[in-house]
């Protein structure tokens, strides 16, 4: 089933590099998801990174790059796990995120696209020796 963005998703889509509007759109033709963040302007790399929810200041993020070099997407309907009490029901959802995750990396890699995981940084595959957890994030390797 080919499933379609919300106007809010397709104009944080359209901020992205071309790369990734062709993943996430393959992607789209299988699995419902949200774009949740494309470009993100100076204001907004500044307070990420002062609340610690970014690890870089403006301008060094792929966020910041025009087009962006980064985006975050979530399976839909978009739960956040943290926004769960920790439960069977909060185990479940972030398997959720991760298969998600999975499935867009091997779609990328099946492009001849190569992307990084920002649970993954180091991209060896082993998500315990990350100090920064941020699943929802996918960037360009170059």
């Amino acid at each position: 089933m080919k499933y379609s963005y919300s106007e809010a998703s397709e104009r944080k889509l359209s901020t992205c590099h071309p790369d990734l509007q062709r993943v996430f759109r393959r992607v789209g033709d299988f699995w419902d998801h949200t774009i949740i963040e494309g470009h993100r302007e100076k204001p907004l790399q500044e307070m990420y990174f002062k609340t610690g929810r970014s690890k870089v200041p403006w301008p060094d993020g792929k966020h910041n790059k025009k087009p962006s070099e980064a985006v975050d997407a979530g399976p839909y309907p978009l739960r956040w796990p943290d926004k769960i009490v920790r439960s069977e029901e909060y185990t479940k959802d972030l398997c959720r995120w991760y298969m998600f995750a999975g499935f867009v990396l091997a779609t990328a890699c099946s492009m001849g696209i190569n992307l990084r995981l920002g649970s993954d940084w180091d991209g060896d595959k082993n998500l315990n020796d990350q100090t920064f957890d941020d699943v929802p994030h996918f960037e360009l390797v170059r």
